[in-house]
């Protein structure tokens, strides 16, 4: 892929463009997530006591609050700019972060540079369209093909779709190409101790585990990546670049 050479003045133009178009898109899916059912709620006079509100969600703010946070660090400098559309279509972690990454394998392109940026957003864009028309046409054809999905073959394959697709997504994780043409040789040996020290306390605290997985994540993140320095340093991680190959 032919490369422009970008000045800075032309990578602050694009990226402030982007941020503007980002904020914007956040705001107002904000605005109609909330604005849908906060109408519902005063026109029925079915608006529920911020007391009760506080009850239900208190245990998923515990969890997605801090689980939120953690994925924003660790997702925003492979996403770049794509993350706006990302968070408000949804399934980052499963398929919008995947379809990045692939997009700058394919394009052979490095993380951080506008090229990246710009082919990862097209790369999400597409994968967002795609779920959406295939949720589509499940929709108009669930009717029609009621008796073929519930027959006794195809809910024995539906029962390995998930298993099928995070099998998928393992094999990226445990690969060293990290995209780009970038080879990280024994890049998950730093997540070796906390992987460890996660599966011990799980083990002896599976309540407290649950209840806190999401502050077990913030904490594991910086861990994972003390740790890869130190071995990097002393060169049992090493780091291949394109253009060392």
């Amino acid at each position: 892929m032919e490369n422009k050479n970008w000045t800075e003045a032309e990578e602050k133009e694009y990226y402030d463009q982007m941020h503007c178009i980002g904020f914007w898109l956040l705001f107002i899916a904000v605005v109609i997530f909330f604005g849908i059912p906060l109408l519902i709620s005063v026109y029925y006079d079915i608006m529920p006591r911020f007391k009760d509100l506080l009850v239900a969600a208190g245990g998923l703010c515990a969890i997605f609050i801090p689980l939120s946070i953690a994925e924003t660090f660790a997702e925003i400098p492979v996403m770049g700019s794509s993350y706006y559309i990302s968070l408000v279509t949804g399934n980052v972690l499963n398929l919008k972060l995947p379809a990045s990454m692939n997009a700058m394998k394919v394009a052979d392109l490095r993380q951080g540079t506008p090229e990246a940026d710009t082919v990862t957003g097209i790369g999400v864009a597409v994968s967002a369209l795609t779920t959406t028309v295939m949720l589509a046409v499940g929709v108009l054809l669930l009717t029609p093909l009621q008796p073929f999905l519930q027959s006794p073959v195809v809910e024995a394959a539906a029962s390995h779709v998930l298993p099928t697709l995070f099998g998928c997504l393992a094999l990226g994780v445990l690969g060293d190409d990290v995209g780009g043409g970038v080879i990280v040789h024994k890049r998950l040996l730093g997540a070796v101790v906390p992987f460890i020290l996660c599966v011990i306390l799980y083990l002896a605290l599976p309540d407290l585990y649950n209840s806190v997985q999401g502050l077990i994540m913030i904490v594991c993140i910086p861990l994972v990546y003390k740790i890869s320095k130190v071995l990097y340093k002393k060169g049992i991680i090493t780091v291949t670049l394109p253009e060392e190959k």
